[in-house]
């Protein structure tokens, strides 16, 4: 049986390892400031170190620890057998157990199940993409909050306190040193001076393919590097089946790329739809005029009417009926559209300004969190950054519970060939290993209030510009 994480010798080993690690993690989180894509304070405070002595007594401490039982409690898409088994690594690696060459590749499972862990470790199960403000102030309001939680509302967690600043807890943690990690990714999650939460899953913005249709178009193949002229090329191909009558859409939705194109053409940061001052930006002005041209081209469904949907669709949603060429997302939803096209789906990547050339990834992070209500953050912190950043935790994480379309939130080139070269589509995914630290960071896994009147904006700014005329028959 392990000792419990109370006692003096492990403060200790804590204090010491956060005052050798402070310095490099004050000057990580000062890189942070300056690359951080969202519209939050720049300015990163002195984190501040561990007092260096402490005044306890032995005894009280031993009997604190065989009194009270430490507990924990995680919610994410993780399986409760994932969850321990990953603690399980986390404290065979803390006491030096793991054995040489031992990885998170090979280790014994049945080792792991040999091994205690010195507190009770609960699992709460969530989406995909993790859990939303509405579902944790539920939890909280029956006394079941979670430790730890993945969410995909992180700007709306911090706004309702749900989460707590974690700076000075993180400070001690060797697993957010620069060299390891993607400074921008963390940046996300930095608000009002303080750290809110790490990065544990990424996925990106993409375009999917099916190839059913494009192949019924006479286009075998695509390349995952796009340009705006090879796409114009493509839909302008899949438009020629509707020469006679109109079977198939070739985009759906090409307003759903706004947000996106200003990054991609012209690696710019995110610019706001709904803001004056970013609608005037050049990058912003071409996307837009582009993504007009493909809804004046009538290659786009914006200007199809209710009739129009309803004689091509049949009520079928539109990106599952087999009937669309080329659509926006994100690759989270992989395992969705896969289901439904198996052996013909594909992706492509953002269209660029030149031909055969690679855009940058254009990523959605979703964080890990610790509840603003932990009794034990640091134990908190220190669980959440190895099974989000340990290269060991995310290879027998995937080697435990594959899920496809989610990008590693560390640089190790392991952990990205062992993750990639066992996934369905890991050979798209995988190319944007070379551009990670040029990422650019979409906003959207806030909920943001900013982002949701984007969308709203450019919505009504679409209807604006090509309004749908009422039937005859309704007329």
């Amino acid at each position: 049986m392990f000792l419990m994480f109370s006692g003096d010798s492990h403060k200790q080993c804590r204090r010491l390892a956060g005052m050798r690690f402070l310095m490099s993690f004050v000057i990580l989180l000062s890189c942070l400031g300056t690359c951080a894509c969202k519209k939050v304070t720049n300015e990163f405070p002195t984190i501040p170190s561990a007092p260096t002595s402490e005044s306890t007594d032995p005894s009280e401490s031993e009997n604190t620890t065989v009194a009270s039982a430490i507990e924990l409690t995680i919610a994410s898409p993780l399986s409760y057998d994932t969850c321990q088994y990953l603690a399980k690594l986390y404290i065979a690696k803390s006491q030096g157990l793991l054995g040489d060459g031992v990885t998170g590749d090979t280790v014994d499972l049945s080792y792991l199940d040999s091994i205690d862990l010195p507190f009770l470790l609960k699992v709460y199960g969530t989406s995909e993409t993790g859990c939303n403000s509405a579902t944790l102030k539920k939890w909280k309001s029956n006394g079941s909050m979670p430790d730890i939680f993945l969410t995909d509302s992180f700007d709306e967690v911090v706004k309702d306190g749900l989460a707590m600043p974690v700076t000075s807890q993180l400070s001690s943690i060797t697993l957010l040193s620069a060299d390891r990690i993607y400074p921008r990714q963390v940046s996300q999650f930095f608000v009002n001076g303080e750290q809110y939460g790490i990065p544990y899953q990424t996925s990106c913005a993409v375009l999917f393919c099916d190839m059913e249709v494009l192949i019924t178009a006479g286009i075998p193949a695509v390349s995952f590097r796009q340009s705006r002229n090879s796409l114009l090329t493509l839909l302008s191909q899949i438009d020629e089946l509707n020469a006679e009558e109109k079977t198939v859409l070739p985009f759906y939705q090409a307003e759903d790329m706004v947000p996106y194109l200003p990054c991609a053409m012209y690696n710019h940061t995110y610019l706001s739809s709904s803001s004056e001052e970013d609608q005037n930006e050049q990058a912003y002005r071409d996307s837009f005029s582009y993504v007009e041209s493909l809804i004046r081209s009538g290659y786009s469904s914006e200007t199809l009417t209710a009739e129009d949907s309803e004689l091509l669709f049949a009520g079928v949603s539109p990106l599952l009926s087999r009937k669309v060429g080329i659509w926006v997302g994100t690759t989270d939803q992989l395992p969705i559209y896969d289901n439904y096209m198996p052996n013909t789906l594909s992706l492509m990547q953002f269209p660029g300004m030149k031909d055969d050339e690679y855009t940058v990834p254009l990523l959605i992070s979703y964080p890990f969190c610790v509840s603003s209500s932990c009794e034990d953050p640091q134990l908190a912190c220190e669980l959440m950054s190895f099974i989000a950043l340990d290269e060991d935790a995310l290879l027998l994480s995937a080697r435990l519970q594959p899920r496809e379309g989610y990008l590693p939130s560390i640089s190790s080139p392991s952990v990205w060939s062992g993750i990639m070269s066992s996934r369905k589509y890991g050979n798209y995914l995988a190319q944007y290993y070379e551009l990670m630290g040029q990422a650019i960071y979409i906003p959207s896994v806030s909920q943001s209030s900013l982002y949701q009147k984007d969308v709203e904006f450019l919505q009504e700014r679409i209807a604006g510009l090509f309004p749908i005329e009422p039937d005859e028959e309704n007329e």
